[in-house]
């Protein structure tokens, strides 16, 4: 049944509006036009106008309610009559047909004007009398929230009223009445599309929202079970459907529309299941439009209409409409399949020790059974039907783990099985053998293994007589878990509970910024309890710690096997500590860390150390933790050296008044080295330098230029060589270092220096000295800064006293001003050295000049002496030596003749 509303507007005056229209009634093949005043005036003192069927609905007493909210200046009317009687009346050939069993609402006074009543119409018992009761829309009353109101079925009598909490919510634009929790009495459903929710943002969001009353006793209501609309201006309550029992579970459903949701808003419609405490918050399906208008939105759920069968199958259908997209559909409910399903697992405790099936030859395993039992049950379905089940032991392991449980005929996990079940009561099982992998393969004992059961309706299931598929009632769930427990020696209760211990000491107190802080914590763990399983020693490392690893040179250490590990970006090293943690435990072992960056930590590193395990009762230790304090440690050491550290007078080459530093003296260079051990950095230093210069108005040792080397800045108040010597040599040339062993070489006997007795000390008590300030910046760890400086030793000064000695003593200091570490305090260094320049005669016995008569005199005895020995050698006939014969007189002595003498002797 349904109105179809046709208004036409003119310019008329407030007495004069009359938008008309018109409801079809059909009995049987025979459509009746019904329109209440055809004359458009109701009642003989023409005070309202007939506004026409808005909206419609029938009561089970053959009954007909039509809501006119245009009527009386738009406050409204509902009007009811009997179809009977409508359909005998409708061929009277009267002007004004009066219908004798006709009730309606009156008119009031002006101030209800605009309120629209009638506007929506539902029909339900409220009064437990043998009359229903009418329900009616007012969307525009109580100043604009809207009310809904209840009146009796027999004279109109308002009986209860429903307002609204939001102003122009268009409470009550539509409502409709049905038991949802099936407890005999009637619930009332409003819906007020234009309500509106405030955003994140602050803003005001249009969405929709639909109140649900559950009907307690007689006209008394529970608070409002709200349901609100997700999507903005798409009208979340625009129509309200009664279902009647779609799945059959005993309690009616609803739908809802929302007519401008969904894509390119196509509209869609929520299904809404009823429950015993009411109404289900979360739908369980949603249709969708399928049409779009390029001219207007298609309006899909704009008016809806159920609890009809239309295919006769025992299941309410549902029609929606889509005025935007002249279209209706018919949307038929399928056969709904109730499931009962069981899973059985015996042992539930499983003995590893008992091993009683044979895996394979020679291989025997402890095993158990799992059954599994299906039954269905569905209205108008086929006689039997198809469902696939799955079933899948210790399902809580993640993908990859290691199954602790198999099936004893394929060694897998997992079984499938098609099962055909007959459509009734009775049940049909399984069962299959499992077994319980060795325990060396795995590491949970603890944990129960949880075995697993899935069904679901095959898809080549036989369709209903109306050519429907049957699904599964989806409140009810399609799966079910069993546990099994691994035997354990807890007790007879076979509940483990430990009681672990942890303490923890490490081999230093202090960590220095810089170093590498080698840390090693000695770790006891005890169980005084039973045992733990899967127990770990957890180590949460600070920041600037990294693991290196276990302490193995140790006989009387655990070697524990540990391994990083992540948790909530914080640094782990987890280490096994047995599985199970027998009960009397009691284990150290060594861990060594390294511990860096300490520059921007606090004033110590924590590390957090804690026992867990898999059990149930008393799994971990108490949190323990051992705290290292951070501090500065910056070892400043400084070297000095002089090349050479001693001179010999006399000096020669030098000039009273010299123009080139040659002319001064032989050359002394310093070489003073500031160097930083560490392990800390330092940001600030000052390095004093303090020379003998002037002694008496004599120079001593005369500066010549000083050369500082790395992150160091010099100064001094007095001029360096300010007699502007030429300069003969630099101090970038030479390598002089104040760690090498500096030698000088003389080709005279030194003197024992080691006697002090006789040697002048000059230095700064007693002799003027030059002040040079050295600013020293940052120097890391095995760096260092060097100053040079080179000199002339002032031979003026030195030889005015014959056999004096001296000793020129320059002396440098330093002090750390600064540290680069804002969260640390600690005493600065300080240093100071003497490096000292020695400068004594030689004491070498020096022979006298030699007069040259005397060099003559020796030559002449020399030329003496040599002719005397030439003469001699002559009279030894020394010159007269016989001298071997040539090779041409050999050859003439060959040639002349020989002649024997009288005793037979050759002659020549």
């Amino acid at each position: 049944m349904a109105c179809a509303p046709r208004y036409h507007w003119r310019t008329l005056s407030r007495q004069e509006r009359e938008p008309v229209g018109t409801c079809f009634l059909a009995d049987g093949d025979k459509i009746v036009e019904y329109a209440p005043c055809r004359s458009g005036k109701t009642g003989a003192d023409g005070q309202g106008f007939c506004q026409g069927g808005f909206s419609i609905d029938l009561t089970g007493a053959g009954r007909v309610v039509l809501g006119g909210p245009g009527s009386f200046y738009w406050q409204g009317q509902l009007i009811s009559d009997e179809i009977q009687e409508i359909v005998t009346m409708y061929n009277s050939s009267e002007i004004i047909t009066t219908y004798p069993q006709q009730v309606a609402t009156r008119g009031a006074n002006a101030a209800f004007d605009d309120s629209y009543l009638g506007y929506s119409v539902a029909v339900g018992n409220f009064s437990k009398d043998s009359v229903e009761d009418f329900v009616t829309g007012i969307p525009r009353g109580a100043k604009s929230l809207g009310y809904v109101t209840i009146l009796n079925g027999a004279n109109m009598e308002s009986l209860h009223n429903f307002t609204g909490e939001q102003m122009a919510a268009y409470f009550g634009y539509s409502v409709a009445v049905t038991d949802l929790n099936s407890d005999g009495l009637d619930d009332l459903l409003i819906g007020a599309p234009l309500f509106m929710v405030r955003g994140s943002d602050g803003k005001y969001r249009e969405v929709g929202q639909v109140y649900v009353y559950l009907q307690k006793s007689p006209l008394s209501f529970t608070d409002a079970l709200k349901l609100t609309g997700t999507e903005t201006y798409a009208r979340f309550g625009s129509s309200i459907a009664p279902l009647g029992d779609v799945d059959q579970d005993g309690y009616n459903d609803v739908a809802i529309g929302v007519p401008y949701a969904g894509e390119n808003h196509r509209g869609l419609v929520y299904i809404y299941n009823g429950k015993s405490s009411g109404l289900n918050p979360h739908s369980s399906q949603t249709l969708e439009g399928q049409w779009a208008s390029d001219n207007m939105p298609a309006s899909f759920g704009y008016t809806m209409q159920g609890a009809f069968d239309i295919d006769t199958n025992g299941y309410s259908d549902l029609i929606v409409g889509a005025f935007g997209a002249d279209k209706a559909v018919v949307y038929r409910a399928r056969p709904v399949i109730h499931v009962n399903a069981s899973l059985e697992v015996n042992p539930s405790i499983l003995n590893p020790e008992n091993k009683s099936c044979t895996l394979r030859e020679g291989v025997m395993v402890s095993c158990f059974t799992v059954k599994f039992c299906l039954s269905a049950f569905g209205a108008r379905a086929t006689d039997f039907l198809d469902f696939n089940v799955e079933l899948q032991l210790d399902r809580l392991k993640q993908k990859g783990a290691i199954k602790r449980a198999m099936f004893l005929h394929s060694s897998l996990s997992y079984y499938e099985k098609k099962m055909k079940v007959e459509n009734s009561r009775r049940k049909v099982c399984e069962e299959l053998q499992a077994f319980l992998r060795d325990e060396n393969e795995f590491r949970d004992k603890l944990t129960p293994i949880a075995i697993y059961m899935e069904y679901s309706l095959d898809v080549q299931t036989p369709t209903d007589g109306n050519g429907l598929q049957p699904i599964l009632n989806q409140f009810t769930p399609n799966n079910i878990t069993k546990q099994a427990r691994i035997l354990l020696d807890c007790g007879d209760d076979n509940i483990c509970k430990p009681d672990l211990k942890l303490s923890v000491r490490g081999d230093r107190k202090q960590l220095y910024i810089g170093d590498d802080n080698p840390l090693t914590l000695h770790i006891n763990a005890q169980n005084e309890g039973e045992g733990a399983y899967e127990a770990e020693l957890y180590i949460m490392l600070p920041q600037q710690a990294d693991y290196v690893g276990v302490v193995r040179n140790n006989k009387s250490l655990t070697r524990l096997s540990c391994a990083y590990k992540t948790e909530n970006q914080t640094r782990i090293v987890v280490c096994d500590l047995g599985n199970p943690m027998k009960a009397g435990t009691n284990l150290w072992a060594g861990l060594r860390f390294s511990v860096r960056e300490l520059q921007d930590a606090e004033a110590a590193v924590t590390f957090d150390l804690q026992i867990r395990s898999s059990n149930e009762h008393n799994s971990t230790s108490e949190m323990v933790s051992y705290t290292v304090d951070i501090t500065v440690l910056a070892q400043v050491e400084i070297r000095g050296v002089s090349s050479p550290d001693q001179l010999f007078l006399p000096i020669g080459n030098w000039k009273s008044k010299p123009q080139s530093e040659e002319e001064v003296g032989p050359q002394v260079t310093h070489v003073y080295e500031l160097r930083n051990n560490g392990p800390s950095a330092f940001s600030k230093a000052i390095l004093d330098l303090q020379w003998p210069y002037r002694y008496k108005e004599n120079y001593l040792l005369y500066i010549m230029e000083y050369i500082p080397e790395g992150p160091m800045n010099c100064t001094s108040k007095t001029m360096i060589n300010p007699l502007n010597l030429k300069s003969a040599s630099s101090i970038t040339n030479q390598t002089t270092s104040p760690t090498a062993s500096v030698k000088h070489e003389h080709n005279i006997k030194r003197r024992d220096t080691t006697e002090s007795e006789g040697i002048e000390v000059l230095g700064c008590d007693n002799a003027e000295c030059v002040k040079i300030n050295c600013q020293i910046g940052r120097l890391e760890r095995d760096k260092s800064v060097v100053l040079h400086i080179r000199s002339r030793l002032w031979g003026e000064t030195f030889m005015k006293k014959e056999n004096q000695s001296y000793s020129l003593m320059a002396s440098a200091s330093y002090s750390v001003i600064e540290l680069p570490y804002k969260n640390f305090s600690t005493e600065l260094p300080t240093g100071s050295i003497v490096v000292t320049t020695l400068v004594t005669w030689d004491k070498v016995i020096t022979p006298h000049p030699v007069p040259v008569w005397v060099i003559i005199l020796a030559l002449l005895a020399g030329l003496l002496l040599l002719a005397l020995l030439v003469f001699v050698m002559y009279k030894f006939g020394f010159f007269k030596r016989v001298r071997p014969p040539r090779k041409d007189s050999i050859e003439r002595q060959q040639l002349q003749p020989q002649e024997m003498n009288g005793d037979g002797a050759t002659e020549t």
